[in-house]
C-alpha cells in the first residue's frame, strides 16, 4: 500500500522497533514507542481544539520534544512552522501575520514571547499539555486526510522584507524521502548527525529518512560547531555514521586540521546541500574518510529539499567547480534562458497565504500549453558540462553587468574559496560605487588572494574591494550571511 502520510513511517518504526533510539541530545532521548506516543497525545490534545488543516506555530529549542511537537501536529490533521527561537519578535509577528496560526506551541521560556506574538492564536505551553492519546478522534482525523495536505510551512527571506512561508504536501516529502533513502543507500538503523535547524529544510531529510529506515537522529550542540575538536568528538563518540550539513560546516571542520585518518571509523556518508561545496573542502575530507560516499545536492525550499544530486565518482581540483549533477526521480528540470525550472511531485503548491509572490515564481510551464503543468521558477542560472551533468553558476539576482561584461558573482566566490589560505568567503556588489567586494578569512593576503584569483578568473572579474576579516556573518542555519556582509560593508563606507 502507498504511503500518504509520513506518520505512517512513524507507526512503522514504533511497531517493529520500539525501543530502539529515535531522537536524541546531550540529556534527552526517546525511542520510537515513546516518540510515537508522545506525538499522538499532543496530536488528541490539538484535534480536540482545532480544525483539520489549522496552521500551528513552533516556539521551541531544537530538541526531541519539538519534533514530537511537529508530529503531534501532523496527528492533529494540522500543519507546523517551526520559528527560530532567537529572531527578533517583529519577524516572528510577520511570519504570524502572514500564516494566521490557530496556536502556537512553545515551551515555557518562550511563553511571553508566544503571548505577544499570538495576535488571537491560542498558546499552549507543551510542559502543560494534559491529557492521554484519543485513537478515536486520531483515525478521525486520519480518515479526513488527503496526501496533497500541507505537512509544514517553512518561511524564507523575501526581498521586498516581508518572508515567504513555503507550503509542503505530504505526498512531496514522501516522494522525496522515498527517493533519498534509496538513492543515498541508507541502510536500516542509519544513525544521523544533525547539523540544520528545524526551520531550515535540510532538516527535512534528517528527520523523515531517519524515521523512514527506523534509524536515529542525534542533535548535535550548535555550540559544537564553533569548536571543530570537539564537534570531531562527538561524532566518534556518538557512533554517527551520515551527516547532511551546509558546505560552510565541512569546510570550517577541515579546515581546523581535525580530520585525520582513522579518526571518524563510523562516518560512512557525507551528504551537502545549501550554498556551493569548494573542491578544497571535499578534497581535505575525501583525503581523511577515501571510504565515504559523497554527494553534492542542489534545491530550494520551494522543491522539497533536493531536486538535483551528484555522486562524487571521480578526482576533482581544489579551483574545479563540482556538479550538482541530474535531476532526482520524478523530477524534471529545464533550463530556460540558462534558469534552472524545476517540475514534478516535489513542487510547493505556493507560498502561504501570497498570490501575487506565488503567481511571480510558480508558472506554467511554456513547453506544455496544452495543460495547466506547474513549473517553479528558481532564479539559479546552471548549464550542463560535457559529461551532460547540470553545473551551477550562480543566482540571477547575482549576476551584474560591468564595463559590458556580465559577472556572476558565483563564479568568483568559487576561485576564491578554492584558494590557499581562505577558509571562507563571499563576493558582494557595491552598486552605488560600482565595486565588486570581496571578503575572506583565513591566513591569505590580499596580494596573495589577488595572485591566485589572476589565474583562475579574467581580469574583469576581479573584486575591486578586499577584506580580510576574523570571521563571517551566518544565517540560522549555518550559511554565509551575505546580506550581513554588505550591511557591515556599507556601514563602514558612512
Amino acid at each position: 500500500m502507498s504511503v500518504r502520510n509520513v506518520l505512517t513511517w512513524l507507526e512503522d518504526a514504533a511497531a517493529s522497533a520500539p525501543d530502539a533510539a529515535a531522537f536524541d541530545m546531550p540529556g534527552c532521548a526517546m525511542t520510537w514507542r515513546e516518540t510515537a506516543a508522545e506525538a499522538q497525545r499532543i496530536g488528541s490534545f490539538l484535534a480536540a481544539r482545532l480544525a483539520a488543516r489549522t496552521p500551528v506555530l513552533l516556539l521551541m529549542e531544537k530538541s526531541p520534544a519539538c519534533v514530537c511537537a511537529m508530529l503531534g501536529v501532523a496527528y492533529a490533521g494540522c500543519f507546523y512552522t517551526p520559528l527560530d527561537s532567537s529572531m527578533p519578535e517583529a519577524r516572528m509577528r510577520l511570519i504570524g501575520e502572514t500564516l494566521r496560526p490557530g496556536a502556537i506551541l512553545c515551551e515555557e521560556k518562550f511563553a511571553s514571547a508566544a503571548y505577544r506574538i499570538a495576535d488571537g492564536a491560542a498558546v499552549y505551553q507543551i510542559e502543560g499539555i494534559s491529557g492521554e492519546a484519543d485513537p478515536e478522534r486520531l483515525a478521525e482525523r486520519r480518515r479526513g486526510h488527503v496526501d496533497t495536505d500541507l505537512l509544514y510551512v517553512l518561511f524564507t527571506s523575501g526581498s521586498t522584507g516581508v518572508p515567504k512561508g513555503v507550503s509542503i504536501a505530504h505526498r512531496s516529502v514522501v516522494d522525496f524521502v522515498e527517493w533519498a533513502c534509496g538513492a543515498l543507500r541508507l541502510p536500516e538503523g542509519c544513525r544521523f548527525g544533525s547539523q540544520a535547524p528545524f526551520y531550515f529544510d535540510n532538516s527535512v531529510l534528517d528527520i523523515y529518512c531517519a524515521m523512514r529506515m527506523r534509524g536515529s537522529l542525534h542533535l548535535i550542540p550548535k555550540a559544537d560547531f564553533m569548536f571543530p575538536a570537539r564537534l570531531v568528538k562527538r561524532l566518534k563518540e556518538e557512533r554517527i555514521d551520515t551527516v547532511f550539513w551546509v558546505p560552510s560546516a565541512l569546510t570550517a571542520v577541515a579546515n581546523a586540521g581535525v580530520l585525520q585518518g582513522g579518526v571518524l571509523p563510523d562516518l560512512r556518508r557525507v551528504f551537502f546541500c545549501g550554498e556551493v561545496m569548494p573542491c578544497r573542502t571535499l578534497n581535505l575530507w575525501r583525503t581523511a574518510l577515501p571510504e565515504a560516499d559523497y554527494v553534492n545536492m542542489y534545491g530550494p525550499t520551494e522543491i522539497t529539499d533536493v531536486c538535483a544530486w551528484y555522486r562524487v565518482d571521480r578526482e576533482f581540483a581544489d579551483a574545479d567547480a563540482l556538479p550538482i549533477g541530474f535531476p532526482c526521480e520524478n523530477t524534471r528540470i529545464d533550463l530556460i534562458d540558462g534558469e534552472i525550472c524545476v517540475t514534478g511531485t516535489c513542487l510547493s503548491p505556493g507560498y502561504y497565504n501570497a498570490p501575487e509572490k506565488t503567481a511571480a515564481a510558480f508558472v506554467r510551464n511554456p513547453m506544455r500549453p496544452q495543460i495547466p503543468e506547474w513549473m517553479y521558477r528558481t532564479g539559479d542560472l546552471a548549464a550542463y558540462n560535457e559529461r551532460g551533468e547540470l553545473m551551477f553558476l550562480g543566482r540571477r539576482d547575482s549576476q551584474i553587468k560591468r564595463s559590458g561584461y556580465r559577472i556572476e558573482l558565483g563564479e568568483i566566490e568559487c576561485a576564491l574559496q578554492s584558494a590557499q589560505g581562505v577558509d571562507s568567503g563571499c563576493c558582494v556588489y557595491d552598486g552605488e560605487r560600482e565595486r565588486i567586494v570581496c571578503v575572506w578569512t583565513g591566513g591569505a593576503d590580499e596580494k596573495t588572494l589577488k595572485r591566485q584569483l589572476k589565474e583562475r578568473v579574467p581580469k574583469y572579474m576581479l573584486p575591486d574591494v578586499w577584506l580580510r576579516w576574523d570571521e563571517l556573518p551566518a544565517t540560522g542555519s549555518g550559511k554565509i550571511d551575505r546580506v550581513k556582509v554588505k550591511r557591515i560593508y556599507e556601514h563602514s563606507q558612512h
